[in-house]
């Protein structure tokens, strides 16, 4: 395949997220699947597929179900392309991003 699988890149998306809001360190997921860092990074970006054994194994790590990971929880049409976006922000704009969310919810 020529290009990057848009499946690889939406679950790399999601273990980004749930990553960073359980604020483990890519070298902490790392080690828990026995990988370096530096494959993290890749699996987050979709550039590396996933094994079903470590994507079980990611689901444990992350205290999460794989089907979260895949994206078949209840969840809006556009919440894929929000992580990806969301993803590629820095920390400081993630920041700004959370707490207007949270914001908003207070608001509803």
């Amino acid at each position: 395949m020529d290009q990057d699988d848009p499946l690889d890149i939406a679950i790399g998306a999601r273990v980004r997220t749930i990553r960073e809001a359980r604020r483990m360190p890519q070298s902490g997921l790392g080690k828990a699947l026995g990988v370096s860092f530096q494959q993290i990074q890749k699996y987050e970006k979709g550039v590396n597929r996933m094994s079903g054994s470590t994507l079980i194994r990611c689901a444990e790590a992350l205290d999460t179900s794989v089907a979260a990971l895949c994206g078949e929880k209840d969840e809006a049409p556009e919440a894929v392309p929000f992580m990806r976006e969301f993803a590629a922000l820095t920390s400081d704009q993630r920041k700004a991003v959370l707490d207007l969310v949270r914001v908003m919810r207070r608001c509803s």
